[in-house]
């Protein structure tokens, strides 16, 4: 009587890969990041592209709640009202020579903020500069590159590119993520910002060379331009990699990038505006 052949025993270990497990984890959060970056590159990309179709009146009607901001100077002093005036002129004469589109309207405003050296931007075409930036500057010249960073940021549209830029990231971050996998959400936000900062310096960097090409035209030279950087790095010292999680480039190199465009030049800088000394306010 015969039997039917039994299968063969299946040999140990056939299926069990060679690779540390570890090893195989850290390749897959690699992979599994890498993708992440690439579409949050993709999407501020996206924006990039998508902000400049959309007409610069929309950005004014979003912006109506910096108003509010504004007006905490409604009831300021004489003083500070005047020093109000002389940005706007000094701001306005910067505009002039830096090629805004026609629809593009340019408001400047002063926050009482003594400690603080800073401006920035906003949606709109608003302008905001600190009393405490007054105290580090020690010339008109190093007044208006501030001034015309920040007006090259509105003309190059970042305030809007950030914002949408952020908003679809979030969005992104949120579907894949979900409300549970907080891990994983911790990883890919982080993941995300250093995208964002990325970008971010590109624009701090763009708005740098069109700051010092407006200033071209108006004085002719650069003398003073890196004055406010070099004070701001004397007294706050940056180490290089410190840059990699700033949104601004590294302050060296910022300083670096503007005296190359001012060598062998010997021009004098301009007084600053009574209107706009510091101990007058």
């Amino acid at each position: 009587m015969s039997f039917a052949k039994q299968n063969p025993k299946i040999p140990e270990g056939i299926n069990a890969s060679s690779e540390n497990p570890l090893k195989e984890f850290v390749i897959l959060l690699c992979g599994i990041l890498l993708a992440i970056c690439t579409v949050i590159a993709l999407l501020l990309i996206f924006s990039q592209q998508l902000v400049p179709l959309i007409p610069f009146r929309y950005e004014q009607a979003l912006a109506n709640k910096f108003d509010q901001l504004a007006s905490k100077n409604t009831g300021a002093e004489q003083v500070m009202l005047d020093a109000e005036t002389a940005l706007q002129e000094l701001g306005q004469q910067i505009a002039g020579k830096s090629g805004l589109q026609p629809d593009i309207e340019l408001h400047f405003h002063f926050l009482d903020e003594p400690d603080v050296p800073n401006a920035f931007a906003t949606l709109g075409g608003h302008i905001f500069v600190t009393t405490g930036l007054l105290r580090e500057v020690s010339s008109e010249n190093a007044l208006a590159m501030v001034l015309a960073h920040e007006i090259a940021h509105i003309k190059l549209r970042h305030p809007a590119q950030s914002i949408s830029g952020g908003l679809l990231v979030q969005l992104f971050l949120s579907m894949l993520t979900g409300q549970n996998a907080v891990a994983l959400q911790s990883t890919a936000q982080q993941a995300g910002i250093m995208t964002v900062l990325g970008f971010s310096r590109k624009m701090e960097t763009a708005a740098d060379q069109a700051a010092l090409d407006a200033l071209e035209q108006h004085y002719g030279h650069l003398a003073g331009a890196e004055a406010f950087f070099e004070k701001i790095l004397a007294q706050h010292r940056q180490a290089s990699w410190q840059a990699i999680f700033a949104s601004h480039p590294d302050m060296q190199q910022r300083i670096k990038q503007i005296k190359s465009r001012t060598q062998n030049k010997t021009t004098s800088t301009k007084a600053l505006d009574p209107r706009l000394n510091y101990q007058n306010l």
